[in-house]
């Protein structure tokens, strides 16, 4: 990924979960294990935004991401903050 795409929500800049696999060169499903694994250490709207339902379906509307987002039950948004929390978790070239 060349160029990352500045999205916000709430006014807070937020990366998905395949922005950030691309950015430190590992894949989405890393990113959600490493989030499972260590879910008490992420603090919701501090790290992450979980959209469901609607609210997720209004965000995807807005024609920033792919279609195929709306497949998934909660589209987790990540802050600067949680962005760095994945880095720690991360052992590849580009998350170092």
């Amino acid at each position: 990924m060349d160029e990352i795409k500045v999205v916000e929500y709430n006014n807070i800049r937020v990366l998905t979960t395949q922005q950030i696999a691309e950015a430190y060169n590992t894949s989405s499903d890393t990113i959600t294990r490493n989030f499972n694994r260590n879910k008490d250490r992420y603090k919701e709207w501090k790290h992450y935004i979980a959209l469901e339902g609607e609210e997720k379906d209004n965000f995807l509307d807005l024609g920033q991401f792919d279609r195929g987002l709306k497949n998934a039950k909660i589209l987790y948004l990540w802050t600067e903050k949680g962005t760095f929390l994945h880095a720690k978790s991360l052992n590849t070239d580009k998350a170092w």
